[in-house]
């Protein structure tokens, strides 16, 4: 599995917990360190790769599955060259999600999208006090 634009290695870490080989890529050397620092805290093997997707990926092994934690429909589309089984990417906006899902559907794939959202409220006057959202796609080849 790869997880480019691992952050803090939440999603590699998880993934490695369940039994899956994780390569965590990200151009950020202490997001690379964070996660390296994850992984000793939960006790499990990765590998960390620093530098930019999508021409950091070129030497990397074939991937079954993706996660894209940035970069857009041009690493989308690098990863999609690839032809894992799956590939899971999120944006903050619609635009952002059609280029990505548009990048995925090019490269063959079956494509979900779903829009979350969550708000943060006042309870004293039930009022929002801050929106956030995100689009999470979801691909898989027929």
């Amino acid at each position: 599995m790869w997880d480019i634009g691992c952050g803090d290695g939440a999603f590699a870490v998880e993934a490695a917990r369940f039994g899956a080989a994780v390569i965590a890529v990200d151009a950020d050397p202490a997001a690379c360190a964070r996660t390296d620092a994850a992984a000793r805290r939960f006790g499990v093997q990765l590998q960390t790769v620093h530098g930019r997707a999508p021409h950091v990926l070129e030497r990397l092994p074939e991937p079954d599955v993706v996660r894209i934690g940035g970069g857009g429909a041009a690493v989308t589309a690098a990863c999609a060259d690839r032809r894992p089984e799956r590939i899971v990417a999120h944006a903050a906006t619609r635009d952002q999600a059609e280029a990505v899902a548009t990048a995925l559907t090019d490269g063959g794939y079956t494509v979900e999208c779903a829009l979350l959202q969550s708000v943060h409220l006042d309870p004293g006057a039930w009022s929002d006090r801050h929106r956030a959202v995100a689009f999470l796609i979801a691909a898989h080849r027929p």
